[in-house]
Formats: C-alpha cells, structure tokens, sequence
C-alpha cells in the first residue's frame, strides 16, 4: 500500500529546518484520517521515525514528545489519546472519520440475513437528520432491507446527512412517501406485518413479542410519538419496558434496541 504523502531521504534532507517540521507535522495529522487503517497507520508512523532522524536541530518539544513515544504497534486508541494532546484537543469529528470496515467480524448466518433482509423501518415524520442518519448505521450494519422516510423525515439527499450517517445513507435501500398512511397501505399491499414502536397501554414488550415475517416497524416523531390516526392503520403495538419514569429515550437508540431483539433475541417468528 503506497503512502499518499512520502517523503524521500534525498528530498526530505534538502528541506529547510521550517520545512521538515512541517512536512512532520503533515504526517502526524495524517494519523487521524488513518485511524481505522491499521496497515496504512503503520506505515505513516515508521515513515515519521525514519524521516525524524535525518532532523539535525531540535524539534519543537510537542512534537518531540508525541515521536518519542510513538511506534507502530500502538492502538487506535492510544494514538488517538496522543493526537488528542498533540492537537490541543482540535481533533477531527467522529462523522469526519472512516468507518471501521472489519470483513472478518461480518456475521454471515443466513437465517438472520434473510430475516433483516425483509425488515422495514418507516420513520413517521421525524424532524433530527441527526436521528435518521443513526437509523441508517443501524440498519446497514444490520443488512436491514429498508428505510422508508415519510413527511418531513429528512432524506439521504439532506445536506448534513452524510455527516450524520457517515456514508451508510448510500448502502441502505430507501424509499420516500409524502405520508405515512401511504407507506403503511403500500407496505400492507407487499403483505408486511405493521409494528408501532409507541408507549401505549396496550402495547407488548419487544422482548416478549413473537415476530412475524416480512414486518416494518413505524417509529414516530421525537417529541409527539406516532399519530393515533396512523396507529390505528397499524397491526401490533411493541414497546420498550422502562424503570425511570421519563420517557425519553432516544428514537434512533429505541429503535437499534428493536431491531437487534427481533434478530437475535429469542421470540424470532
């Protein structure tokens, strides 16, 4: 794997002084954006110490500090604590970064991914791009079949979406409908199970319901819930138990909670 930004002995010696610190620093910052990569993170920081030793006057004591205990073999993690202090706390965004793409932690059970594969999530007019890019994480790192956005739900054209959903808006079929009694009678007509995720009085645990197959779940809006009009349109009701008394847990988190019990918990159908 060749470096973007490689430095040769011949040329790196011809720099002035000012010119090494930076080129360095250019290299140290690109650890960053090369977190995830443990190959090519590698290769940055031994490229950082064969370039250190051809430097003739001292370096700026940050950046003497943060080569001296540099190496190849530290973690993600423990470099990210060294940049973190290097960089005076001015690091990247988690959204600004590359997903961890690990092939070998893919689970591959057939019956599960054929079982996300005919999940549905229709978000009911959710207002946070911020919430809707996490449901697109969820649902690509789970193989679910698809998003369907209603209303004012923001969509994977939304500008700040990619920065929410870090890519994954692009991995994960979705479809729009002006309204959700739209996308509830079309998904019926594809013979879905309906789901409401609501706190109502009615409504079975998610840990004690017995799914059926292909299903959509119907999340609601952050502060309103789901429209008693559209749960009447809908076939089961499923909430989450709580112990606290606010009911506040977060749409995106609820419905990952969901998705992941109806996979692998013990009430599959």
């Amino acid at each position: 794997m060749k470096l973007s930004t490689h430095y040769s002995e011949t040329k790196f010696k011809s720099f002035t002084f000012e010119e090494q610190i930076g080129a360095l620093n250019k290299l140290i910052l690109s650890l960053e954006k090369n977190l995830t990569e443990a190959e090519k993170r590698s290769q940055i920081i031994e490229h950082i110490l064969e370039l250190y030793l051809l430097v003739e006057k001292p370096l700026p004591q940050k950046m003497q500090l943060f080569i001296k205990e540099l190496n190849p073999h530290l973690s993600p993690h423990q470099l990210l604590n060294k940049l973190y202090f290097y960089c005076d706390g001015a690091l990247r965004k988690d959204s600004q970064m590359a997903l961890s793409t690990e092939k070998e932690k893919v689970i591959l059970d057939p019956d599960i991914r054929q079982k996300a594969k005919r999940i549905t999530v229709i978000c009911d007019n959710l207002r946070s791009v911020f919430n809707v890019g996490s449901l697109f994480r969820t649902a690509e790192c789970l193989g679910i079949g698809k998003i369907i956005v209603c209303g004012i739900t923001p969509t994977p054209e939304h500008s700040n979406m990619p920065k929410t959903a870090m890519g994954t808006e692009k991995l994960v079929a979705w479809q729009y409908f002006p309204s959700t009694t739209e996308a509830i009678a079309f998904c019926h007509q594809e013979g879905f199970f309906i789901y409401a995720l609501e706190t109502i009085d009615n409504a079975k645990s998610v840990f004690q319901t017995v799914y059926q197959f292909p299903l959509a779940i119907v999340i609601g809006n952050e502060a309103l819930g789901i429209e008693s009009s559209i749960l009447e349109l809908c076939d089961e009701f499923i909430t989450l138990p709580q112990l606290g008394w606010k009911n506040s847990l977060n749409v995106g988190v609820a419905t990952g909670i969901v998705l992941y019990q109806i996979l692998f918990g013990g009430f599959n159908g």
